[in-house]
């Protein structure tokens, strides 16, 4: 079926759609009936004077087929409409049909249909929609899942990053149920060009990202993901073209990522400008709202006015009761559970327990239905039980499938993917995994691993094709759960630490216990500080620890050597530190945060090898910084690093302080001249406006009649040159339209 992808509909999307649609073709209002209880009605209209009656029964049974169908409104129908009697009756099926089939089910039911005009099947359907866009757009997944959106996403992988992205947003648009944060992101993104959705875990964040992106594309956007990374966005950059860029946990996934959160101090703002003024760009971020806290308290240009404008806040406990239904209805529609299982769950009693419990979440939902239908086949336990125990102990669900459902090579598996910072290159993560699990390069061991792999998708691991392939963690929450299990039995940090192949895995293992709030898990690793530091030892190449020399990631592996080496560094880690450290200069795009950090651990170091390094790193932090100054926030940051940096390098204390100065001169003057066009929007605030004119007062700059302005106006206390928009926060009250929600569901008792 060419435009729509008609199968990608629920019942009940098809019944609403039907209501909008022949309400504008007949020119009348509609009632809706629930299925199931309509005895034969869907949709009708009563003519107030003659009482003429027009009834309208939408079937959705694509699957069925034609001749199921005609089988049924036979058989089924035709006697409910005998006792109805209705003036007219009408048909409308998602059921491609004939010219013959059509007069097959005029003559069936003579005498109430009007014509085979009257019976619509799916091409019919579809030339309604191309006739009424308007009706298309109101209903998201409609017009999600057209062709040009769908076929563009899944077809042309020179849209994306990764063919996984789109198989995920298509997955997203299956079960997203539109409300009112989606409204809210769309016109940040409209207005503000970016939006940053915060919520807490399983709240549906990258879901709605996932719809902004795939409505953006219908527009003529490319979708490019940086993956985790902000300063892809850069590389990835192209002024002729429209992009869309999306950066899910741009700050770490279940903790801080104190590299990550660095970077984004440094780029995240002048990123933000960036793509304000330019209309071919879009920018969507997600992050947890713990961890947004804690990159306000921790890093300046992140606070609450840097991020407010652009942040929209959404919250599973702030949804409808009646978007809650639909999430769930999609989820279990969509799902493979057994007719008789999808039955007992749109029960009433069980549906509305299910919605209104107090830890409502999308993601318990999706993983308990995955577990049922991936885990337990054939079982005919009570599903609604199974969802209610998650929601009331949401660690029981990974608890179950670990501790009950894993053989050992699977369970060996996940807790390698586990140092791998939930993301892992296949052919990697098989090594990593026949260390941890003391087997040889053979192909019995490689059947063992495809074998493993395969048990743990798709509830607990997801594995994509292309650019070698990777597998990762199908969700944040498996990596919560981990924490949690590592800490409880800690002699797997021993093990882990054994079996490790790469730095990655130690290095993973430990920032998970050193950066988050984990207080057992800190203590079950620093105990076993020695078992790190003999397992980096023996990973003796420096060119496999430092992977790709490229970014943060490259200075943290020095982090973490130097980190260990504080409880006492043997000759040979010394030794490998010293390699280390004159490899980094190998590495590109590290951040000054990162760089000045790592300074001043060097410098601070205990072992010579490492301490005379400390020159070359300063050097190296003042020429990125200096390098990157593009307004006069940056500068001030270079400011406040400089005393620190100019002890450590004679070449700076020589050179460092006249460039600057030169530096902040060039700056001061294109900031003014950049506030005093008026064809430039001005994005210098107050305080800053003040820094640059007392700095000027005393300089020789040409601006006379801009800096007189600039001074009468700061002089004045006038209001700010742009309020920002508030805060979009999705918090509406729960609201309960039972009649609705029973209407949707019964369509699950039905079939």
């Amino acid at each position: 079926m060419d435009g729509y992808d008609l199968g990608r509909l629920t019942d009940f999307d098809f019944e609403e759609l039907c209501k909008d649609l022949f309400e504008v073709v007949l020119g009348r209002p509609l009632e809706v009936f629930a299925p199931g209880r309509d005895g034969g009605i869907d949709l009708r209209y009563i003519a107030p004077a003659s009482g003429d009656t027009t009834v309208i029964q939408c079937k959705h049974w694509m699957k069925s087929g034609r001749d199921a169908l005609v089988r049924h409104l036979r058989k089924v129908e035709l006697p409910k409409v005998e006792r109805l009697a209705p003036s007219r009756y009408v048909v409308a099926t998602t059921v491609e049909l004939t010219v013959g089939a059509k007069d097959e089910i005029a003559e069936i039911f003579s005498g109430f249909v009007q014509s085979p005009g009257d019976i619509y099947g799916a091409h019919e359907i579809v030339a309604l929609f191309r006739k009424h866009p308007e009706i298309v757009r109101r209903h998201i997944r409609l017009w999600l899942a057209s062709t040009a959106v769908l076929g563009s996403l899944l077809n042309r992988d020179i849209l994306l990053r990764s063919r996984a992205l789109a198989l995920d947003i298509d997955e997203s648009l299956r079960r997203f149920a539109p409300h009112p944060g989606r409204d809210r992101a769309r016109r940040l993104l409209d207005e503000q060009h970016s939006c940053l959705i915060v919520g807490p875990p399983g709240a549906g964040k990258t879901t709605l990202a996932h719809v902004l992106l795939a409505d953006h594309q219908a527009e003529g956007f490319t979708i490019i993901e940086a993956t985790n990374r902000l300063d892809e966005v850069h590389r990835m950059w192209d002024d002729e073209e429209k992009q869309i860029f999306f950066v899910d946990d741009f700050v770490g996934q279940t903790t801080l990522d104190e590299g990550a959160a660095r970077l984004a101090n440094q780029e995240l703002p002048r990123l933000l400008r960036m793509v304000k003024s330019s209309a071919a760009k879009r920018l969507v971020l997600t992050c947890r709202n713990y961890l947004v806290q804690q990159v306000r308290e921790l890093h300046e240009r992140l606070d609450a006015r840097g991020l407010d404008p652009y942040e929209c806040t959404i919250d599973a406990a702030a949804l409808t009761a009646d978007i809650r239904a639909e999430i769930f209805y999609n989820h279990v529609y969509f799902s493979g559970l057994e007719p008789k299982q999808r039955a007992q769950l749109a029960e009433p009693t069980t549906y509305r327990a299910i919605i209104r419990h107090r830890n409502y979440s999308p993601r318990l939902l999706e993983h308990a239905i995955a577990e049922v239908v991936e885990l337990s086949p054939g079982e005919s336990g009570n599903v609604a039980t199974a969802i209610l125990q998650n929601f009331e102990n949401p660690a029981h669900l990974w608890e179950r499938v670990i501790e009950e459902v894993l053989d050992a090579d699977a369970l060996a598996l996940v807790l390698t993917l586990y140092t791998a910072n939930r993301s892992a290159d296949h052919d990697r993560l098989r090594d990593a995994w026949r260390a941890h699990a003391g087997l040889s390069v053979t192909s019995a061991a490689d059947r063992r691993f495809r074998r493993s792999l395969r048990r743990l998708e798709p509830v607990i691991a997801k594995f994509s094709e292309g650019q070698g392939g990777r597998v990762e963690f199908s969700n944040p929450s498996v990596v919560d759960f981990l924490h949690g299990y590592v800490a409880r039995h800690p002699e797997l940090i021993g093990t882990l630490c054994d079996s490790a192949v790469y730095l990655d895995q130690l290095l993973t293992v430990w920032m998970a216990a050193t950066q988050g709030n984990r207080p057992a898990l800190r203590t079950a690793v620093v105990d076993r500080v020695r078992r790190f530091h003999d397992a980096i030892v023996q990973i003796s190449e420096p060119g496999e620890l430092l992977g790709e020399y490229r970014s943060d990631h490259a200075a943290a592996e020095v982090a973490f050597i130097i980190e260990l080496g504080k409880a006492g560094a043997s000759v040979e880690l010394a030794s490998l530190g010293g390699v280390f450290l004159a490899e980094l200069r190998r590495a590109s795009h590290i951040s000054v945060g990162t760089l000045y950090q790592l300074t001043i651990d060097v410098a601070a170091s205990s072992v010579p090898e490492w301490r005379h390094h400390a020159r070359r790193l300063a050097e190296r932090t003042y020429s990125t910084a200096m390098a990157e100054i593009y307004e006069w926030e940056d500068l001030q940051r270079l400011l406040a690093i400089l005393d620190y940096l100019l002890p450590l390098s004679p070449e700076l204390m020589e050179t460092a302080e006249s460039e600057v100065e030169d530096r902040k001169h060039e700056l001061a003057i294109e900031e003014l001249e950049k506030w005093s066009d008026p064809d430039h929007e001005a994005d210098v605030d107050e305080e800053t406006l003040y820094e640059i004119l007392d700095y000027l007062e005393m300089e020789n700059h040409g601006l006379v009649e801009e800096y007189d302005r600039a001074r009468k106006y700061v002089d004045q206390d006038p209001e700010p040159l742009r309020v920002p928009p508030a805060q979009l926060t999705l918090t509406t009250a729960l609201v309960d339209h039972p009649e609705r929600t029973d209407s949707m569901f019964s369509t699950l008792r039905e079939g």
